[in-house]
């Protein structure tokens, strides 16, 4: 498209009062279309023709029609202030683009945040009822039920941190030394009376050699903190 086509275009959108956004709206395209057939640096298609033709009331034959151009413009601004009004016009749609798409992230954010703790409040409920009836028949139906089977609330902070782990894929933020805890305090309370032989000794309850279960948190720790940093480079 030459220079004249581009001013007639500018000329009839002003005189009609509208800006970019407006004519672009109603021509169902982007203003930075709009903006380059103004720039002279595209030209419009048939159709986007009789629909400019239509919307600003002219024919094509006036729409095209550059005879006035040189007029107006001198009347309202040369083409090289035009083209940098648009620059300027361009530079803020980026930035507002740029607000738009940090807005939609925090809004996503903020909804996975949302999402996320209300799964885990229905979790932690459903484990922390299930944990506490389980714990209420197993003290009334097995001997030392009550002595023995506490640990079961133990389980709550274990499954909500293993929630977190895996949504926010951070091994760390299990805490495996809840874990041994767990296991260790169940099977030496359960099995306290339960006697065997190990290389020809002697042991009753399982709470002497389920120490060593204690040495495997650090290990836990360095694992964990490999696996992390492999999916924070995955992710990231």
């Amino acid at each position: 498209m030459n220079i004249e086509t581009a001013n007639r275009l500018y000329e009839l959108r002003k005189q009609n009062g509208l800006s970019q956004e407006e004519v672009a709206d109603k021509l169902g395209i982007s203003r930075q279309a709009v903006s380059k057939w103004e720039r002279a640096e595209a030209s419009p298609d048939t159709d986007n023709l009789i629909s400019l033709a239509k919307l600003y009331g002219v024919s094509l034959d006036e729409l095209l029609n550059t005879n006035k151009s040189f007029e107006f413009v001198e009347e309202n601004g040369n083409p090289e202030e035009i083209i940098e009004d648009d620059k300027n016009l361009e530079v803020m749609d980026l930035e507002n683009e740029e607000e738009n798409a940090d807005t939609k992230e925090e809004k996503y954010v903020e909804e996975k945040n949302k999402k996320h703790s209300t799964l885990k409040a229905v979790i932690d409920g459903i484990v922390l009822f299930g944990a506490a009836i389980a714990y209420l028949l197993l003290g009334f139906f097995t001997p030392l039920g009550f002595q023995t089977y506490w640990v079961l609330f133990l389980l709550l902070p274990l499954v909500s941190s293993l929630f977190d782990a895996i949504n926010c894929k951070r091994m760390r933020l299990f805490v495996y030394p809840l874990l041994v805890v767990f296991i260790y305090c169940f099977l030496g309370m359960r099995f306290q009376d339960y006697t065997y032989t190990i290389f020809g000794q002697e042991f009753t309850g399982f709470w002497h050699p389920l120490w060593v279960l204690f040495i495997t948190i650090p290990v836990y720790y360095v694992i964990a903190s490999a696996v992390d940093s492999k999916l924070k480079e995955k992710y990231n």
